[in-house]
């Protein structure tokens, strides 16, 4: 079984794993994006079977394993993916797939890998790709961080963030990544029903503007 994909490090200490095939791209991160930030405790930061987290996925879903459907873009830091690999056994091609990405990253670049991020996309341009971007950099630039929750606590309604925090566990994210998430899809798919359901469209619009700012700030003055 041949995945097609290619390992780009797109920014210092960024690596964007490129999968043309959405099932393919869905599959080889699956395993290590739920260990990073499943809803579930069963699954977040223990070791897995992937059989066990198909069944209980297509459970919810009507009986229907919809998780490559479902999820576009992934991300995840370095370091958590090292701890994912060693208690988690190699079950698939995808597994084997992920361990070759890893150590390549680990073995064949000069980066600080205690501060490296990965990134799962289709291309390496469009919404989906500056979404798991702004992943990245609230990660590794403590900067677009620090100015990023000011935005999200300082400008945003205290009303439209608890709706926003609603919506985004009913999609099925886990509280610990809430501000993360707040911030990705404000910078870019904003509009998105799931997410904006039952909030204030005109104050969306206008914060926006503001966390597309700080994002295209950040990404041409630090990110030479």
């Amino acid at each position: 079984m041949k995945i097609e994909y290619t390992l780009k490090e797109v920014r210092d200490n960024i690596f964007a794993v490129i999968v043309p095939n959405d099932y393919d791209r869905a599959m080889l991160f699956c395993k290590m994006q739920e260990y990073y930030e499943s809803d579930n405790k069963l699954f977040k930061g223990e070791s897995f079977s992937i059989w066990d987290y198909m069944k209980w996925y297509a459970e919810k879903n009507k009986g229907v394993f919809t998780y490559t459907k479902d999820w576009d873009g992934f991300n995840i830091p370095f370091d958590v993916a090292m701890h994912f690999m060693v208690p988690n056994e190699v079950e698939s091609p995808y597994d084997e797939e992920m361990q070759i990405i890893l150590e390549k990253i680990y073995h064949n670049y000069k980066s600080d890998r205690k501060k490296a991020y990965i990134i799962g996309v289709k291309s390496d341009k469009g919404d989906t790709f500056n979404h798991e971007m702004c992943h990245a950099l609230y990660y590794t630039y403590r900067i677009y961080k620090k100015e990023i929750n000011i935005i999200t606590h300082n400008e945003m309604s205290l009303n439209t963030y608890n709706i926003l925090i609603q919506n985004l566990i009913e999609l099925g994210y886990n509280r610990n990544v809430i501000d993360d998430e707040i911030q990705a899809y404000m910078v870019t798919n904003y509009k998105s029903k799931y997410f904006s359901k039952g909030a204030d469209k005109n104050e969306l619009n206008k914060l926006h503007n503001i966390y597309k700012q700080q994002f295209d700030y950040t990404s041409n003055h630090y990110l030479k």
